[in-house]
């Protein structure tokens, strides 16, 4: 209690948001249970925050005891932001989550009377999703009896029954003893567990009293949205804690998922809350929607038995608005229309992106529109597409993370496993491994099986997937690396994901669909000279070496030097957060803003500049160059440096100038300077792949692990990327050798038995001495996953010795990440094409090693290429925009302009790049439109563009780092994990940091909660509202009322849509909209009122 007052004495009055009598009324309500009844623009999410700052300022209540309950992560941290901004710091102690979040950390602390595992974990789709798409394939006739087409209808049907909603058949009760029996191996809860172990936690009162103690006020957010069981443990937990719930019955619009409206009727007979006695409240004015557009909406809804009445909200705009119905041929017209209007909103009256919106019925129907906006260069982003837990990288992450806290927490690892497996393989490959395991081996887990199937010919011939060797091999090896990776000590979480997301081998990034049409920028000696004079000057900043020296860029086209100046600033991270003031347009700009005036240029300091000339008529008019001392500096390739042959002007020494000629990049200067950041901040050679490492090959009788008889083993140690020592022994051969083991020797090791083994050792002697030469230092080998380092695990145990190494890496999967046009990856094949000899080895143990040692080089030379050339992807719209000012022919641009044109093009049309601000600000037009007039854009194709980017969104990687850097600093082999799973599951992506100026495309489903200046609702049709399949009086309401959740998302003009022939049948507008038609006008709405007291 001290902590609130304690807050309430530093706070002053001006802090407080402004009210209205209505909204004051109800965030001072008294401490009984309180149902706060909110419309549209009304102003609930002030009055919550502004309640729980009443608590904690007002009524003495520890912030730690109070709940905000939302049902979304981004919610609870805006509803958290808020209140720290009137309680200060003490704002961030309050419990702010989902309800399943609060469930979840109430069992975890009552574990042994909930009757769960104390370290249970919840299971996320990852886990759930598997067994029920495989259970409606089994199932599959008997689900399309009980109208169930999908394994998702049949995974929302389980929990409406877990949550008492619907009923349950026979079949599916088998299921879902399977399911709970599948679910208690993992030591595991769903979702509807959580949710109803709590209820049933609840009713005990001891328990209730005690979650109490910690819970002595909870403010429900989004209260008709709750569902039978989450409306019974609220009203358990009202018992005995202070229940302040915000609602609006006109906005429940997930009944599909068990949301019931009646809950409201529900808490008013339970609580006795009535306007009379004070627990009913109702916010009566909007700020958001004006007049006419609201009285539109709410005309749609059927307001028998509802709280509110028609005309209890009014809007605070009583202007008349505009809302037009507009009928369109069909649904490919009703996309232009609504492309058009966007179009006309942007250029003629200059409406923010962000301030748009445009809904859909169907995620289909929004990538349909989200394609024709972005073929017109509308930037724009999908409520259905951006879903960051849906990608695969993030879900082969989540799978392998599982895979690694089981082990930690000692429980089987086979479940987590297999579900991993469903993540990396392909449909066909799973169902041909359970195929076989059913016919072949149903006493063993999917991960022996699949263990078996990817070593075995004869096994991969019986299970029908010979051709799935490469993929099977690659998962097998790809997996083991990781989770021998995972053991190394002291392995962060954010260490870890990295190596993990980098191996899993999704794409991350647009430009690596373009690499091999790239030149790496260290392979132009010029621009690596360029690049290394980036990094001391960038390590000189770091140091603060005398003050630190100077970067000045420059150009003729003052536009140009602006362009390039965001583009280094943000390239070697030193943009401030806000970004830094845009300098006005000048010939020559420093990276960091000069003092007074322009001090002489001295030694250390470096300049850039694609005119050599120009420049030094800048320096004699400004005083920049001094008599005794000169900058390094770097000539970008013009034009007309090209044409005088790269000459210099007289007097300039060219020991101190690093001219990019024609002879070492035929780009452009702008695309020369990118490809100098990249080869500034990536690494300037190969790095070692660890400090210290040892390199192993083996030859023995046979590729069988199991019983191969070993007859060498080479090694080479390297210590920092240099080779230090060797190692090869032959081993004492059996006297029962085969002939045919004897033969195989000859033929694949090219060693005698008879002669070749006269000074062999036994073999606890070689593998002392092989266990002494490794040390605890990691092994390297290729394909050693599922040979090498099989037949080394055995021997450790034959000898009984255990094996010292802490970690070994199996290069087959990198082979595959790095050069997967190869239609061969084995160590020979790789030789030849990678490393470039042709000539074969004798196959013999260290010469193979010295030969895969050569390949991990390239291999690494590869991946320091790879980083070099993707560094600064995300700032290529600024290089677009460079070369729309420098104009050159678009018949002569190089595949590298071609590939940086297509990348940052999508860049720019989905408005994720962090530069748009940026742009926005010193180009007189989108750059999209920009690009699109310029003769570059005939160096593309777009259509072709917009396709291929499909499966990868922009500014993925610096999502999944954002999603993991709260729990990037952990330990791998910490309950840090465990955190992170649940967070995982429970929370997802707090919000989309990328792409926030652009316009949206929503279901109308997405939209709830969103607001903006103008919308386009689409789909408002007979077929779509009501929907074909709303039989039932219940489901019309919702339609009802999800129409009515689409227009209230609209201040000032909303325009709905419709096509008039759909799938051939005839369309007519919603009979929802009946008797409203002289409502709908054209007439343009007034402004806002300013100041006002909304959301």
């Amino acid at each position: 209690m001290q902590q609130g007052k304690a807050q309430q004495e530093s706070v002053t009055p001006n802090k407080w948001p402004e009210l209205n009598s209505d909204q004051k009324a109800a965030a001072t309500a008294p401490l009984r249970p309180q149902l706060v009844v909110a419309g549209p623009g009304t102003g609930k999410t002030r009055v919550l925050v502004c309640h729980a700052a009443h608590l904690i300022l007002e009524k003495g209540f520890d912030p730690e005891r109070v709940v905000l309950v939302t049902f979304t992560r981004q919610a609870a941290a805006e509803l958290t932001e808020r209140l720290t901004e009137i309680v200060g710091p003490a704002g961030t102690n309050v419990q702010a989550g989902t309800l399943h979040h609060f469930c979840y950390q109430i069992l975890k602390d009552h574990p042994e009377t909930a009757d769960v595992p104390s370290d249970f974990i919840v299971a996320g789709e990852t886990t759930t999703d598997p067994f029920w798409q495989r259970w409606h394939e089994e199932n599959e006739d008997w689900c399309e009896r009980n109208d169930l087409k999908s394994y998702q209808q049949v995974k929302t049907h389980v929990g409406r029954v877990k949550l008492g909603i619907d009923t349950v058949s026979g079949r599916l009760q088998k299921g879902m003893r399977r399911y709970r029996k599948m679910l208690r191996k993992r030591n595991a809860v769903d979702f509807d567990d959580l949710l109803v172990k709590t209820r049933d936690l609840l009713q005990d009162n001891e328990t209730r009293r005690a979650v109490s103690k910690d819970a002595g006020a909870i403010l429900v957010d989004e209260f008709q949205d709750t569902d039978p069981v989450q409306y019974e443990i609220l009203r358990r937990l009202g018992e005995d804690a202070h229940l302040f719930c915000v609602a609006d019955g006109d906005q429940s619009v997930y009944r599909f998922r068990g949301a019931r409206p009646e809950n409201l009727q529900r808490y008013i007979e339970d609580f006795d809350c009535r306007k009379e006695n004070g627990g009913l409240r109702v916010l009566g004015t909007n700020y958001r929607t004006s007049q006419a557009i609201y009285d539109v909406a709410e005309s749609v809804l059927d307001r028998s038995g509802q709280i509110k009445s028609r005309g209890d909200i009014q809007a605070q705009n009583s202007g008349s608005g505009e809302v037009r119905v507009k009928a369109c041929g069909n649904p490919e017209k009703e996309r232009r229309f609504a492309r058009d209007t966007v179009r006309q909103w942007l250029e003629e009256d200059r409406i923010p992106e962000s301030e748009i919106a445009v809904l859909t019925r169907w995620n289909s129907r929004a990538r349909e529109l989200e394609e024709a906006f972005l073929k017109d260069g509308i930037a724009c982003r999908t409520s259905s597409s951006d879903d960051l837990m849906e990608t695969p990288p993030a879900q082969k992450l989540q799978a392998l993370l599982q895979v690694i806290d089981a082990r930690r927490r000692e429980q089987g690892v086979e479940a987590p496993l297999a579900e991993l497996l469903g993540q990396m393989l392909s449909g066909h490959a799973m169902a041909g491994l359970r195929d076989f395991q059913a016919r072949s081996m149903p006493d063993q887990n999917l991960w022996t099986v699949f263990q078996t199937v990817a070593s075995s010919r004869r096994a991969r011939r019986s299970a029908h997937l010979e051709k799935e060797i490469k993929p099977l091999k690659r998962a097998y090896a790809t997996i083991t690396n990781l989770l021998q990776r995972s053991q190394k000590p002291r392995t962060t979480i954010g260490e870890f994901a990295e190596e993990a997301l980098r191996e899993l081998e999704d794409p991350l990034q647009l430009l690596q669909k373009e690499e091999e049409k790239l030149e790496d920028p260290a392979s132009f000696p010029a621009i690596r000279e360029a690049g290394r004079a980036l990094r001391t000057w960038k390590a000189d900043q770091v140091q603060g070496v005398g003050g630190g020296p100077r970067l000045l860029l420059h150009s003729r086209e003052p536009q140009l030097t602006r362009l390039w100046r965001q583009l280094v600033r943000r390239a070697l991270g030193i943009e401030t957060d806000p970004p830094a003031p845009l300098p006005e347009k000048q010939e020559a700009l420093f990276v960091r803003p000069a003092e007074e005036g322009i001090p002489p240029l001295g030694n250390e300091d470096l300049v850039f500049t694609n005119d050599i000339e120009g420049l030094f008529d800048w320096g004699e008019r400004t005083g920049a160059f001094g008599r005794e001392e000169t900058p390094t500096i770097v000539v970008l390739t013009s034009q007309e440096f090209r044409e005088a042959g790269g000459r210099l002007p007289l007097g300039i020494d060219p020991a101190e100038v690093i001219a990019i000629g024609p002879e070492d990049a035929a780009e452009s200067p702008s695309v020369q300077l990118f490809k100098a950041l990249g080869a500034a901040t990536g690494p300037d050679s190969a790095q070692p792949l660890f400090p210290e490492y040892v390199m192993v090959d083996i030859e023995a009788t046979s590729t069988d692990p199991r019983s191969c008889t070993v007859a060498e083993i080479g090694a080479v140690k390297v210590e920092d990327g240099t080779t230090t020592g060797r190692f090869s022994e032959l081993i004492e051969l059996p006297e029962d050798l085969s002939g045919e083991e004897a033969q195989t020797l000859r033929d694949v090791c090219g060693l005698d038995p008879e002669t070749d083994f006269s000074g062999a050792r036994p073999i606890d002697e070689v593998w002392a001495a092989f266990c002494e030469f490794v040390g605890e230092a990691p092994l390297v080998a290729h394909n050693g996953q599922q040979y090498d380092f099989k037949v080394l695990d055995r021997l450790a145990r034959e000898q009984g010795t255990g094996a010292p190494w802490n970690a070994t890496f199996d290069m087959l999967p990198a082979a595959h990440e790095l050069f997967p046009d190869l239609n061969r990856h084995d160590a020979e094949h790789l030789k030849q094409e990678v490393v470039g000899e042709k000539e074969a080895t004798a196959h013999r143990a260290l010469a193979d090693c010295l030969d895969q040692q050569q390949i991990l080089g390239a291999m690494q030379k590869k991946r320091a290429r790879r980083e070099r050339m993707l560094a600064h992807e995300s700032l290529l719209p600024l290089v677009v925009a460079a070369l729309t000012y420098e104009s050159p022919d678009p018949d002569t641009v190089t595949r590298d302009t071609k590939a940086l044109l297509r990348v940052g093009h999508v860049w720019a049309l989905r408005g994720a790049s962090p530069t748009k601000e940026d742009l926005q600000s010193m180009l007189p037009r989108a750059l999209p439109d920009r690009f699109r007039k310029d003769p570059l854009y005939a160096a593309i194709d777009e259509e072709e563009l917009i396709e291929e980017a499909t499966g990868i969104q922009p500014g993925l990687k610096r999502r999944l780092e954002a999603l993991l850097s709260p729990f990037a600093d952990g330990l791998l082999k910490s309950e840090r994990l465990e955190d992170l799973l649940a967070h995982l599951t429970l929370w997802g992506e707090a919000e989309t940091p990328e792409g926030k100026e652009v316009v949206t495309i929503s279901t109308y489903h997405s939209a709830k909660g969103l607001e903006f200046e103008r919308v386009i609702c689409t789909d408002v049709h007979n077929n779509a509202f009501p929907p074909f399949f709303a039989r039932d009086p219940a489901e019309r309401r919702e339609s009802r009322r999800l129409l009515y959740v689409g227009m209230t998302r609209a201040e000032r003009r909303l325009v709905l849509t419709y096509p008039k022939i759909d799938r051939e049948y005839e369309r007519s507008i919603t009979p929802f909209l009946e008797g409203v038609e002289e409502r709908l006008s054209t007439s343009r709405p007034d402004a806002p009122a300013a100041g006002s007291p909304a959301e």
